[in-house]
């Protein structure tokens, strides 16, 4: 570096040719470590924070948050993030249900209107009468098999039929015992199952629901239908399911789904913090604040390494490490990095290069003190190949 190089300047290096030979080492060495602390000052240097000391102070904060503000064109192509009627909003990540959360089932049956016939199911009752031959009236129900038995033409199978396919029927049938029998049927009892559905689920303080929590095998039963795996699925999607379930069985039917309570939200931190344990994970929660939950890191945490474990919804588990430190160091936050339920986070005190260091201080040691065994959590793949291949994440900010 010559004499007229500006403050916080690199100058480019003096010639080899002009230098004494035993001074090439440390020239080197001096130049590398200027270089180094050049680019470092570009780019670790950290936010500009504004100090309030009065009203301009306020008003310096607020237009840095206004200039913050999320709109639809910031928002563009950030996973983070999604536009809805015209808002950008954050991305909350999807809820997948587990053990203990509770449901309230609502159960909508429509009386409209509807464009197609009525079709005879089992326990139906229906009336056959014959005008001119009043002695072969008969009030008949259906039975489990879809039949009926009448006077003369014996067993019909009529379930699933219209009325109108089932007088066109009998009416065929009747003819070879009865000149022009002319008989009509009508219902007299319809829609059992609704009735029965009823019965199953009303009750006097909630009307026509039920409380429906998820058992510890990821179940829950309904009337019916019985019971249907529920652990693992979003709200949407087992709404869907039990809706096709019933349609097999009760029509004009709408079951609804209101999570009224979420236990499977859970978030495990342990290792070196003040207060490690299983935390409620409330919303979109970075690392930083996960660490806050569990009382803030030691002095002696290493944050360069820290490990994150994911096996929610995965084929096998995913394990990434953050290097927290550098984003303390930055007053960077990491873009679109959240939580999420079933993580567990876990903070070393040492560097987790040795892939036998990672498996006895996060599956031996430390993960069965914290977790419950009740955790869905489960650990039924081998991660430390791409660990030992230098594979897994680590995170870092630009």
């Amino acid at each position: 570096m010559n004499a007229t190089t500006p403050p916080g300047k690199c100058s480019a290096a003096t010639p080899f040719n002009r230098l004494i030979p035993g001074t090439v080492a440390a020239v080197l060495t001096v130049g590398l470590l200027f270089s180094w602390g050049c680019v470092r000052s570009s780019k670790d240097q950290p936010e500009s924070i504004v100090t309030v000391q009065d009203q301009a102070g306020v008003q310096q904060v607020l237009e840095q948050a206004k200039a913050l503000e999320l709109t639809p064109a910031s928002v563009t192509d950030n996973p983070g993030f999604k536009v809805l009627d015209g808002e950008a909003i954050p991305a909350i990540p999807t809820y997948r249900m587990g053990a203990g959360d509770v449901l309230e089932v609502v159960y909508h049956i429509s009386h409209a209107i509807t464009v197609n016939d009525y079709r005879i199911d089992i326990q139906d009752r229906l009336s056959i009468a014959f005008p001119y031959h009043p002695q072969f009236n008969v009030s008949t129900l259906v039975r489990a098999d879809g039949k009926i038995s009448l006077p003369l033409v014996g067993e019909v199978k009529i379930a699933e039929k219209t009325i109108s396919e089932v007088t066109e029927d009998l009416n065929k049938r009747y003819a070879a015992f009865i000149k022009k029998p002319s008989l009509t049927v009508s219902l007299e009892e319809f829609n059992i199952r609704i009735d029965e559905l009823k019965k199953a689920i009303t009750t006097a303080p909630r009307g026509q629901s039920k409380i429906a929590p998820i058992t510890p095998d990821g179940r829950v039963g309904f009337p019916i239908i019985g019971n249907i795996d529920a652990a693992g699925l979003t709200v949407p999607q087992l709404e869907k399911t039990i809706n096709d379930r019933y349609a097999k069985y009760v029509n004009d039917l709408k079951v609804t789904l209101i999570l009224l309570e979420i236990h499977n939200n859970k978030l495990y931190v342990y290792g070196e913090v003040n207060a490690p344990g299983v935390f409620e994970l409330q919303g979109r929660l970075n690392l930083a604040q996960a660490l806050g939950q569990a009382g803030g890191f030691k002095s002696s945490a290493n944050l360069h390494d820290v490990l994150v474990i994911r096996n929610n919804g995965l084929l096998k588990p995913l394990a990434y490490r953050v290097d927290l430190q550098r984003l303390l160091d930055s007053g960077k936050m990491y873009a679109d990095l959240y939580l999420q339920p079933s993580d567990i986070v876990y903070v070393p005190k040492s560097s987790l290069d040795d892939v036998n260091d990672v498996i006895a201080k996060v599956f031996t040691k430390g993960l069965y003190a914290v977790v419950p065994f009740t955790s869905s959590f489960t650990v039924n793949y081998d991660i430390t190949p791409s660990l030992r291949n230098g594979s897994s994440s680590t995170l870092t900010t630009q």
